[in-house]
């Protein structure tokens, strides 16, 4: 099979999210990436280090042994310039979050990073915010200057709803990277009202 049809017909929203093992991260041979840094972070075992580190948890997609995208969750806090909950009574300009740290996905493997995004947040909403305390999701969206036309990540995360934490910060940004926000609340509650309306069966 030649390399670029290598993840050709596959319907990645199919696919099951796998947390990552000492078994699992033996894959990635072959892994194509648009960005070679995420690349080596797999290959040179930084992801697996971490894991071991516990300072952050790793899941992938994968056919059969074909790495064909990753994600890392960590944990994170939200900062904000002015309170956004005062209408709920919360004065806060911080609070808690969960950071989609990494998101890499083989440049042939069309849909992947959209499944990884959709259960992570899935994910939060369902398994982490029952548990403690966290009602956004925080992501750090590259910006590279460098290249032409300039590599700039948060429209893919506009598309699932995240916003700017700073959204008048001017192009190029001072930093690689501008982070972004999702409030996950509206689906937290849609899973509470489906597990209430479950349970009267």
């Amino acid at each position: 099979m030649p390399p670029s049809s290598k993840f050709v017909g596959i319907d990645f929203s199919e696919v099951p999210v796998e947390r990552v093992t000492p078994e699992l991260a033996g894959l990635g041979q072959g892994f194509r990436c648009l960005r070679g840094e995420f690349v080596t972070y797999w290959r040179q075992g930084r992801i697996q280090r971490e894991i071991n580190a516990r300072i952050s948890q790793c899941w992938i997609l994968r056919c059969d042994d074909s790495l064909a995208g990753y994600m890392t969750l960590i944990a994170d806090k939200l900062e904000v310039d002015q309170p956004i909950l005062i209408d709920e009574g919360v004065q806060y300009q911080t609070f808690p979050a969960i950071k989609i740290g990494l998101l890499a996905t083989d440049r042939r493997a069309k849909g992947a990073g959209r499944r990884l995004v959709e259960w992570g947040i899935e994910y939060v909403a369902g398994e982490i915010a029952p548990t403690i305390g966290v009602r956004f999701i925080t992501v750090d969206a590259l910006y590279d200057a460098d290249l032409t036309p300039p590599y700039d990540a948060s429209g893919f995360y506009e598309k699932f709803g995240f916003r700017f934490v700073n959204p008048e910060e001017t192009l190029p940004p001072s930093s690689p990277y501008r982070t972004m926000y999702l409030d996950i609340k509206p689906l937290i509650d849609l899973l509470d009202d489906s597990s209430f309306d479950g349970s009267d069966d």
